[in-house]
Formats: C-alpha cells, structure tokens, sequence
C-alpha cells in the first residue's frame, strides 16, 4: 500500500499528539499514583488531607480523561500507519532490516506482531482504569469516612485506586515498548 500522507484525521498532528499524550500518561501515572499514596490513611481509619484526596481523585480522572482522548485522537495513525504498516507486516519488517538472515526477520517480527496484540490489551486495561478512576472520584466527593460503617469502603475505594494506578503504569510501559519498535509520525 502507497503511503498517502494527510488521508488520516489528525495524522498531520501525529507526532504532537505522540508527544502529548506521553506526557499527559506521565502525569496521570504521577496522580493517580500520589492518590495511592494519599489514601493509605483511609485504610487505618485515620483520614486525613480529605481534600488533598478529593483534589487528587479529580486531578487524576482529568487527566486519564485527556489521555485517553489525546490517545484515541493519535489512534487512526496509529493503527494504519504503525500497526497495520509495521507491526503486523512481515514484507515491512523485512525491509527494515536488509541483509538480515530470515530466521532474525521472522523473529522480529514475531517480537512486533507481539507488541500489537500488547497495545491491544492495554487500551482494554486503560479503560477500566479510566473508569475505576471515575468510580473513585464520584465517591470521595461525597464520602465522608467518620464511623467503622463508613470504613468498609475504605477498603474497595482504595483497590480501585490501586487498580487504576496499575492500569496507568501499565500503559505507559506498553505504550513506551511499542514506541521503542515504530512509532507515529
């Protein structure tokens, strides 16, 4: 297939949205891992920074939020021009390493067809993050732990927390795998 540039939405912001979305991943990864670390106390039942806590749930659900748009927004390149393009086409892989013995070129791209199957995994993982993320900020704006009734949830609130926080770090490791093999624009 031809490359034809600018057929894409947003493929001439390829690279920009590359960039944005990496960073906007590190800072969601930085928030929702600080609401971790912020709701510790609610497990011991000493609540404490209430709206350090609440400030950080929706810090941390903006910016999973924009993530996930800048990412899907980057997606159509990504999967024409990367995945469809690279990834999961051997004559590509191929001719990016010339000279190479056919044993090498079939194990790399039975490494980058990999990487596609990661990346596919990951955006189902993201989504439960985003909304375990939602979950979370929705009930400590109006949760107000005070008696042991109210510390049962600390316990559920705090493992979405860590969940989300977990699916962050793992798309961010995924996504900078997959980058390291071909990225967009």
């Amino acid at each position: 297939m031809p490359y034809s540039p600018g057929v894409l939405p947003f493929e001439s912001h390829a690279r920009l949205l590359l960039v944005l979305h990496a960073i906007l991943g590190a800072a969601t990864v930085a928030a929702s891992t600080h609401l971790v670390v912020w709701l510790r106390g609610y497990l011991k039942g000493k609540p404490q920074r209430r709206r350090g806590v609440r400030r950080f749930a929706w810090i941390s659900l903006t910016l999973f939020a924009l993530t996930f748009v800048a990412g899907n927004l980057g997606y159509p390149t990504y999967k024409v021009r990367v995945r469809t393009g690279y990834l999961e086409n051997p004559p590509a892989v191929a001719a990016s390493m010339p000279g190479k013995e056919p044993t090498e070129v079939e194990d790399r791209y039975e490494r980058t067809a990999r990487m596609a199957r990661w990346f596919d995994v990951k955006e189902h993982w993201v989504s439960l993050g985003l909304v375990l993320t939602v979950a979370c900020a929705l009930i400590l704006r109006r949760w107000e732990p005070s008696g042991p009734e109210e510390s049962a949830i600390a316990p559920l609130v705090f493992a979405m927390a860590v969940t989300a926080a977990a699916t962050a770090w793992f798309a961010a490791l995924v996504g900078l795998f997959v980058s390291s093999y071909r990225a967009i624009g």
